[in-house]
């Protein structure tokens, strides 16, 4: 019986994965504009990363050498790392400023 339960779980996830690259799609194809600013997005965000891999170390102290990361995995979890940071701090300067210019404007 549990094998149903799982079959189920799978094809509900498919369709979930279906679902949430097409709807996206359509909805910028009928929306020009919009894909414009999601395009500004994604560039922004893809500059963002490759700062991040030119930031991040490859270095493996030999903690990690246990664990057999390479020098390959240090700097994509390094890179993942800063990427979260930028963005954390992004999102709390974005924040800030809202609250500020509300202030301000009152």
């Amino acid at each position: 019986m549990a094998n149903y339960g799982i079959i189920l779980t799978y094809i509900l996830i498919v369709a979930a994965t279906i679902a949430a690259i097409v709807f996206p799609i359509k909805h910028l194809i009928s929306h020009p504009k919009k894909a414009k600013q999601v395009g500004i997005v994604l560039g922004t965000l893809l500059i963002v990363y490759i700062i991040a891999i030119l930031i991040a170390s490859d270095e493996v102290t030999e903690h990690f050498m246990k664990f057999d990361v390479t020098e390959s995995q240090s700097r994509q979890v390094g890179a993942g790392l800063i990427v979260f940071y930028i963005l954390a701090v992004g999102a709390i300067l974005t924040v800030l400023y809202t609250e500020v210019s509300k202030m301000l404007n009152k």
